[in-house]
């Protein structure tokens, strides 16, 4: 995971980089065009959540797998311990930093009101109907599902989607203390991640193991959205801003070639790519430059830098996301400067990264 936070100063504007990688955290800081290490943590642990805060950017919470939730106020100068588990998600609200879902394995999710200094499970996520629940299963040994992403309605957050792996999308109109399933039209339930459009609100899209979908609205079902798509495996996407008012944003999607499961049995990599639409999803188109044609690695994680709104960072990592185990390879960082048109690699040494989020001050 990479996480982008703004720092300000006198003298110009400063970004800090935090990479929750396959074998633990690392944090850089820009310098003088470069980037020079910061600090390394939990370098025995897996790091599959980061999130931090829009008002309050020193503040970041870390997910680590089979361990705990973890808390900086410093800028990942020193951590403290929040909540117990194996976990898998966090998330703040887009409307208080005050407030913080985690979401574990096996299927269960947390809130905190105090910055994560106390929780309380939601715990009406387990009352949904058994015929739902029976899902919630993951392929691999202890074949426990859990909840791979969490999404907040960026002006209404009573609303909450939770992504789960495997088991479908759930959403609650009450922060929690209801839930309904809203998985009709995906015929397989391995779930990644859920967002909306920017300024239209009502229009979700959703990016799963076998299918990149749409809906506008999510009770009533979604539609595949793969008009020029060559890939079948979906993880991360996020949109930027248009250049011109009246016009689309533009959409960037990471994608592979069949599951993890397959790269790992056939030797061959997960034939990573990037495409991206100029038109809501209605189509698109690969993107080429500065990308290899066959990547061997998946890139897991996108992130919007904290100042250029037409710039991107992409993380890469030689790993399968999901498998809270393994060594995994190694990975890269790259960058956009126009909207994901073009990529160069960024001068930083790296362990598998696994995802991705940005914030700024």
């Amino acid at each position: 995971m990479i996480y982008v936070v703004m720092e300000k100063s006198a003298m110009s504007e400063k970004v800090r980089l935090y990479a929750g990688t396959q074998h633990g955290l690392i944090v850089w800081r820009s310098n003088n065009g470069g980037w020079e290490e910061v600090s390394r943590g939990f370098r025995d642990g897996i790091i599959d959540s980061i999130h931090g805060c829009r008002q309050h950017p020193e503040r970041v919470f870390v997910g680590v797998t089979h361990d705990a939730l973890y808390r900086t106020d410093d800028g990942g100068g020193h951590w403290r311990k929040l909540l117990d588990g194996d976990i898998r998600s966090v998330a703040v609200d887009p409307t208080s930093d005050d407030v913080v879902y985690a979401g574990v394995e096996p299927v269960g999710l947390y809130c905190s009101e105090n910055r994560g200094d106390s929780w309380e499970e939601l715990s009406s996520l387990k009352e949904l109907p058994e015929e739902v629940r029976k899902n919630w299963r993951f392929p691999q040994p202890p074949h426990q599902g859990h909840v791979r992403n969490i999404f907040i309605h960026p002006e209404n957050s009573k609303i909450i989607y939770l992504c789960i792996e495997h088991g479908g999308v759930v959403r609650s109109f009450d922060r929690g203390k209801s839930w309904e399933d809203v998985s009709k039209g995906i015929d397989y339930l391995d779930i990644h991640v859920i967002s909306n459009l920017p300024h239209r609100f009502d229009r979700y899209y959703l990016a799963t193991a076998r299918g990149f979908f749409a809906s506008d609205d999510p009770a009533q079902g979604w539609v595949r959205a793969e008009n020029g798509l060559t890939r079948d495996y979906f993880h991360d996407f996020l949109f930027l801003p248009p250049p011109r008012e009246g016009e689309h944003p533009a959409m960037l999607l990471a994608t592979a070639d069949k599951s993890p499961g397959f790269w790992r049995r056939e030797g061959r990599g997960a034939r990573g790519a990037l495409f991206r639409s100029l038109d809501c999803a209605k189509s698109w188109r690969r993107v080429r430059d500065g990308i290899p044609e066959n990547l061997d690695s998946m890139i897991w994680a996108l992130v919007h830098h904290p100042h250029d709104p037409n710039a991107v960072f992409a993380g890469l990592g030689d790993v399968a996301r999901g498998h809270a185990s393994g060594s995994g390879g190694a990975g890269k960082i790259l960058l956009s400067s126009d909207r994901g048109e073009s990529w160069q690699e960024m001068d930083i040494e790296l362990p598998a990264d696994r995802v991705l989020w940005a914030a700024a001050d």
